[in-house]
């Protein structure tokens, strides 16, 4: 992108909410590392502005990342979707392409894997993994954990309906199997638990599920606050591994930069605007 203009360009989050997203935060020292004239923000958007937004932003030279509800919304925006936008349905980063239009990956697969390793301290190959949710998040973890080559991936939804759709989304491969709470505390030992539901982005939600009945050996939260969420200090209570959100919002957050502008993402700014270290 040319940086010569004395304008900065617009790179926005769209969802509902996104009062409490860390997003800003990461790719502004992004910006300011790397001296890009650029500004991030948050917008809250209803569904149906999602795609115009998307395109106008894009077109005028920026571009940005997508969040709940959005994501299987921004999905169907695009002109040109990416294997993992087409095999999740769900995107959560956009930009403009001259002759191709609108485009549109999903970096919370690849952004999933290296904070599921990083808590696991291990591949996610041959690992038993419980999936709470079946939502847009729900489908990054479930792509990268098939293509990583699970032993069994245990999907556990509030919904049904919803657990269903994901299973037929991706074929009702042998490793996939949904079921019931009661299953799930049945079961000898989860490598690691994902938490891919909002349940716990309010300081008010109750627990989701009780770690401790699980015997897992670690556990994600996808869900982040500005302290530890009460499902990681159950799990940590419980001697279980376990780590919130932010690994994988940063992690997505620099593969999308490196997508905006074609080179390599500040990760150690980005990593420390969330109190991480770059791993």
């Amino acid at each position: 992108m040319n940086q010569d203009s004395d304008l900065r360009r617009l790179f926005v989050l769209l969802g509902d909410p996104v009062e409490h997203s860390s997003s800003p935060a990461i790719h502004n020292s992004a910006f300011a590392a790397t001296k890009m004239r650029a500004v991030y923000t948050a917008l809250r958007a209803p569904d149906e502005m999602v795609g115009p937004l998307m395109r106008e932003i894009a077109r005028a030279g920026g571009g940005g990342n997508v969040t709940v509800p959005h994501k299987a919304t921004a999905g169907r925006a695009l002109d040109l979707a990416s294997e993992a936008v087409q095999a999740t349905g769900a995107c959560n980063v956009f930009w403009w392409e001259d002759g191709r239009g609108l485009c549109g990956d999903n970096t919370d697969v690849p952004g999933f894997g290296v904070a599921a390793e990083a808590v696991l301290g291990a591949s996610l190959r041959d690992t038993r993994v419980l999936l709470l949710g079946a939502g847009g998040a729900a489908r990054a973890v479930v792509h990268r954990c098939l293509t990583s080559g699970v032993a069994g991936l245990d999907v556990l939804s509030r919904s049904r309906m919803r657990g269903e759709g994901l299973a037929d989304q991706f074929g009702r491969p042998p490793a996939l199997r949904l079921i019931e709470e009661s299953e799930a505390s049945s079961v000898d030992r989860y490598d690691l638990v994902v938490n891919a539901t909002s349940v716990g982005l309010q300081a008010t939600d109750s627990l989701i599920i009780e770690p401790a009945a699980l015997g897992a050996t670690a556990l994600l939260d996808l869900v982040y606050g500005p302290d530890e969420t009460e499902l990681v200090k159950a799990a940590r209570g419980a001697g279980i591994r376990a780590e919130d959100g932010r690994r994988m919002l940063a992690e997505q957050a620099a593969l999308s930069f490196e997508l905006w502008f074609d080179m390599e993402a500040p990760r150690d700014a980005m990593y420390r605007s969330v109190g991480l270290q770059d791993s």
